[in-house]
């Protein structure tokens, strides 16, 4: 095993849980904790029984929009500088 963790250890580690946690979180996230992992085991487990999948008639289709002839025509690029200062980046007028 990579983790040699012996019970002491694992004493240590529930006790500063329990301080950092409280007492009346730890078993909420205990519970979620073991229902995220039951959850897990079930996704991997492949004889688990499976959403059965809608019959055709009733899965939403989406269809790709379809193209239309008034698609707007590409701006021109700006003659010159194509960086433009804008907000608070502005320089200060000079002082004369």
């Amino acid at each position: 095993m990579p983790f040699d963790l012996s019970i002491v250890q694992i004493l240590i580690v529930l006790v500063i849980a329990l301080l950092v946690f409280g007492p009346t979180r730890l078993p909420e996230i205990a519970r979620g904790v073991g229902k995220g992992v039951q959850e897990f085991k079930e996704a991997l487990n492949t004889d688990a029984p499976r959403r059965p999948t809608p019959p055709a008639s009733q899965r939403a289709v989406i269809a790709a929009p379809e193209p239309s002839d008034e698609t707007p025509a590409p701006s021109p690029a700006p003659a010159g500088d194509t960086f433009v200062r804008r907000g608070d980046d502005q320089p200060a007028p000079p002082t004369a």
